[in-house]
């Protein structure tokens, strides 16, 4: 299914450093400026994983109070209804949305903390990392939102692919390291500035 391969790659890109603070802050951005959540996320995919609904949204509008208004008063209220009841329709309920993001906000923090206690390998860290992708995969973010999210992930891995690139011709080419070896060897020490030392004194 579509929303399966979705949420697979949402999950994926949780694990990228920098997402979840890059959607936050655009969340809490849209969010304190009076923008709309339309502008952020498009609904959910499984709107019952993990968070309960409220116990009782209040009114939008209230009846007494739009009756007391003039007619001016009236027809801009009732604009304003419509945007608001329009958000909920379509799954952009700004109550949830505020639990969503602040359930993801939370696990960040306990990540994070995590990450630096025990390391990015370690099974403790490895599990908050998992807890937290998984608050975040629900959320259905709206095409220009998750793009950016897919870009930077790939943009990233390019500059990655560019590196190895120079570094291959740097090992291969100019210093005559069979190709052979260096890709044997390489793979694994990717960030081992100690790697080319143990190498020059193997030679």
């Amino acid at each position: 299914r579509i929303e399966e391969g979705i949420r697979e790659v949402m999950g994926a890109i949780g694990h990228f450093p920098g997402t979840f603070d890059h959607i936050l802050s655009y969340y809490t951005g849209v969010t304190s400026e009076g923008g709309r959540l339309s502008d952020v996320l498009s609904g959910y995919m499984d709107p019952d994983d993990g968070i309960a609904p409220p116990a009782e949204v209040p009114p939008l509008v209230d009846p007494k109070a739009v009756k007391a208004e003039g007619a001016d008063d009236d027809e801009e209220e009732s604009a304003d209804a419509s945007d608001e009841e329009d958000e909920v329709e379509s799954g952009r309920d700004p109550v949830i949305a505020q639990q969503r993001f602040g359930a993801v906000s939370d696990q960040m923090e306990i990540t994070r903390k995590a990450l630096k206690k025990f390391g990015r390998d370690d099974k403790h860290a490895i599990a908050e990392m998992v807890a937290l992708a998984e608050l975040f995969m629900p959320i259905k973010l709206v095409p220009k939102q998750f793009e950016g999210l897919v870009e930077r992930v790939r943009g990233a891995l390019e500059r990655l692919g560019a590196q190895e690139r120079a570094i291959m011709q740097l090992c291969v080419r100019d210093a005559r390291m069979p190709r052979a070896d260096f890709l044997r060897q390489f793979p694994g020490n990717e960030v081992d500035e100690s790697w080319t030392d143990a190498l020059a004194k193997g030679k």
